[in-house]
């Protein structure tokens, strides 16, 4: 706060303006407006001097302490101690905001003041003098005056003082929001070099084609800092650096043959994915997949009463599997092993070996009812051989006792 610049607007006592409303309402509608727009612009200066203060700390040197006096017989240092320049000297230049940029936010919020001052006086004067142009305009109807003219346009400025005083109130209303979520995306973004729009948008809870309009507005009033841009090829706001490197177009599939069922697609598109991957390990594991997936459901084409058991695996795990091989081979295209794209292709090793296990025993599973029905089978077969005495086994023993 900029010292002997006094804020009396803001220090008026809120019981002194509803006293005031009930006197001179006019007038305390006005200060009423001057003492928030007031209590806004010292809240404002306070954190800029505060932030002037952290600044100026961060310029400050180390504790070079003073020479005190010793006592006579104490020993003296041999040398001062060094200058440490170590020390942390703020946010580096780019990411601080132009002089043009400072002040296209600072038209912004004397725009927004105007329009609050303006609007709520033209609205308050306005609706305040509208029943008694009304009630005068009737007056004059009724005994058809010469001043009927007169009263009409009375009306008529009352009725654009209302919609000028709202419409600028509105105006002032939209701006305020523009600000508050412009620094809503300045702390979604904090330290971060750059971020994907959607990502960005998505944590700030806006809409993409407004979110892209504030963000440009934010860019305008430096809340990046003086290199920030949004970089159109890959949709990234780019705070400081280069911007990242597009993946290259996946190559396109092959055109799906005439005449495929579901369950040939699911296994084309289970042999693609994993053809497209370079790992040999998990090229792999994607062929047993395909290997283990051909003949789970060459089984329920033979057998439609096995579909029924099917459902979850065709509906769910298979294009699940599907899927993870196509992103794992995204993700190698990258070029780029990042933290979290080691991660993501460690996640998906370990879900490629978990889905190798339920395949087989997807596939033991669907001869479980097939063992059962063998299984009542051979017993049937042994009780049928023991009852008409065709097992080989006699009730009578011919072998002499021991």
């Amino acid at each position: 706060m900029q010292p002997g610049h006094k804020h009396y607007f803001a220090r008026i006592p809120v019981i002194a303006l509803l006293i005031l409303l009930g006197l001179a309402p006019w007038l305390a509608v006005i200060l009423f407006i001057l003492r928030a727009i007031d209590r806004d612009a010292e809240k404002r200066e306070r954190q800029d001097e505060q932030a002037r203060q952290r600044y100026a700390a961060d310029f400050r040197p180390q504790d070079t302490r003073t020479a005190q006096a010793a006592p006579p017989n104490a020993p003296r240092p041999s040398r001062t101690p060094p200058f440490d320049y170590s020390a942390q000297y703020g946010p580096a230049p780019h990411d601080l905001p132009t002089a043009e940029q400072q002040k296209a936010k600072k038209r912004h919020l004397k725009l927004i003041k105007w329009c609050t001052v303006a609007g709520g006086i033209l609205l308050f004067i306005g609706v305040v003098s509208l029943p008694e142009t009304i009630s005068t305009l009737t007056t004059a109807t009724r005994y058809a005056g010469g001043w009927v003219g007169w009263a009409f346009e009375d009306l008529i400025a009352n009725l654009a003082q209302i919609v000028g005083g709202g419409g600028a109130l509105a105006a002032s209303l939209w701006l305020r929001r523009t600000i508050r979520l412009e620094r809503q995306l300045d702390k979604v973004v904090g330290e971060r070099d750059n971020i994907p729009l959607d990502e960005l948008f998505a944590a700030a809870g806006i809409a993409p084609k407004e979110g892209r309009r504030i963000l440009e507005s934010a860019i305008d009033h430096g809340y990046f800092g003086a290199d920030a841009y949004i970089d159109n090829r890959t949709d990234f706001l780019i705070v400081r650096g280069a911007a990242p490197i597009p993946a290259p177009p996946a190559a396109e599939p092959a055109p799906a043959p005439d005449g495929e069922t579901a369950h040939q697609k699911l296994l084309r598109q289970l042999r693609e994915n994993g053809a497209a991957i370079a790992d040999p390990v998990l090229r792999e594991k994607a062929a047993r997949l395909e290997a283990v997936s051909a003949r789970i459901l060459a089984l329920a084409e033979a057998d439609q009463s096995k579909e029924e058991q099917l459902r979850k695996f065709t509906g769910y795990y298979l294009p699940t599997a599907c899927k993870l091989l196509q992103t794992y081979a995204q993700l190698e295209r990258q070029g780029v092993d990042g933290e979290n794209i080691t991660k993501t292709k460690q996640s998906i090793q370990r879900s490629l070996d978990l889905l190798v296990t339920a395949f087989e025993n997807q596939l033991d599973k669907l001869f479980q009812s097939d063992a059962l029905d063998v299984s009542a089978d051979v017993a049937a077969l042994e009780g049928m051989l023991n009852l008409d005495g065709l097992s080989g086994e006699s009730d009578f023993n011919l072998s002499p006792p021991q």
